[in-house]
């Protein structure tokens, strides 16, 4: 399992100083210690990660702390993965390598939280899925990726992200003017997906540091990390599922997703198999998905949605629709808006 980095945990300490919470009053009943701040190759558990979190929330009292944490972090405290966006030739091209390999990060992305890039005609779409076991971290973890994706835009491209929408999906909490604050756009809560809407175009923006040596040399430790964590099926399986979400099809063959992980399709079977996962019920899970935010908040035809999730044709994506949700994909989508 990749883990949380040293690096950030001394990030964070730094940030809370701000906030009059002190390195040890962060760090009391996580298990790391103040000289470990020291030690960047150091790495941390999810347990501890979790543990600073609500250490920090708790001391904080400040609501909007999610928000704030993902504003103000610097892409270069990502490390490797960082500076692998930062060298990429364009802005879609830095978004399929942060999509493809958003596990390096260690913390929640890419296992209990999916960032993916949906494009249609002149609209692009962040959506963010969250897993179940984030408990009452949920919406921290979520209001903390907003943030990011607004301060990597500007770290990777210079920019401000043109933001058309921002739709969250859950209720309007107490410090929505902290929202206000740094999305100058719509916004709507109880939406039925975690959204960031914006100009496609944008997507085409050259970026500064553009450098295909270094991209090259970042992105390929990033494989050998995203290759040290092969060996967890869990791993495998997140990792799966943001191959799966970069491609937003889901067409990806199993040959082709194991050599994508540097691993024989043989082994990829019997590890998924050790885990008691199967590679269609994941590909399945991602489709499902991926067809109710179609259909929640496009205006896609059934044919089109059935096309680009890689069904051959509309009357088995309807049969499988009606599998997932026990429904058609036209009695979902027509709805009445209480529903959703």
């Amino acid at each position: 399992m990749i883990l949380v980095s040293m690096n950030y945990v001394a990030w964070l300490a730094d940030f809370m100083l701000a906030h009059d919470v002190s390195p040890a009053q962060l760090l009391a009943g996580t298990g790391i210690e103040e000289r470990n701040l020291a030690e960047p190759a150091a790495e941390i558990s999810d347990e501890q990660h979790v543990a600073l979190l609500r250490n920090a929330r708790r001391l904080s009292r400040d609501p909007a702390l999610g928000l704030e944490l993902g504003i103000h972090r610097h892409i270069s405290t990502l490390d490797r993965f960082g500076f692998a966006m930062m060298c990429c030739e364009t802005f879609r091209e830095a978004l399929r390598v942060g999509n493809e390999y958003q596990r390096v990060i260690g913390r929640f992305s890419g296992r209990l939280l999916f960032l993916s890039l949906h494009e249609e005609a002149r609209n692009a779409t962040f959506q963010i899925e969250v897993a179940p076991e984030l408990g009452d971290l949920a919406q921290f973890a979520v209001e903390e990726i907003l943030g990011s994706i607004l301060s990597n835009t500007r770290s990777v491209t210079g920019r401000d992200l043109p933001v058309r929408e921002l739709c969250c999906a859950y209720p309007q909490p107490a410090h929505a003017a902290s929202y206000r604050k740094y999305f100058s756009c719509p916004i709507r809560f109880d939406a039925p997906r975690n959204q960031i809407r914006f100009d496609a175009a944008f997507l085409d923006t050259r970026l500064p540091l553009a450098s295909s040596h270094a991209a090259l040399m970042y992105r390929t430790h990033c494989e050998r990390l995203v290759g040290r964590d092969s060996g967890d099926p869990e791993g495998l399986v997140a990792g799966i599922r943001a191959r799966l979400l970069a491609g937003a099809d889901c067409a990806l063959p199993l040959e082709a997703c194991a050599e994508a992980l540097s691993i024989s399709a043989r082994t990829l079977r019997r590890k998924l198999h050790e885990g008691g996962h199967s590679y269609q019920d994941i590909v399945d899970d991602v489709r499902a998905s991926l067809a109710r935010s179609y259909l929640e908040s496009s205006r896609l035809t059934v044919e089109a949605i059935a096309e680009r999730l890689g069904f051959s044709e509309p009357t088995s994506f309807s049969r499988a629709f009606r599998r997932w949700t026990g429904m058609s994909p036209r009695t979902f989508r027509n709805r009445p808006s209480e529903e959703h």
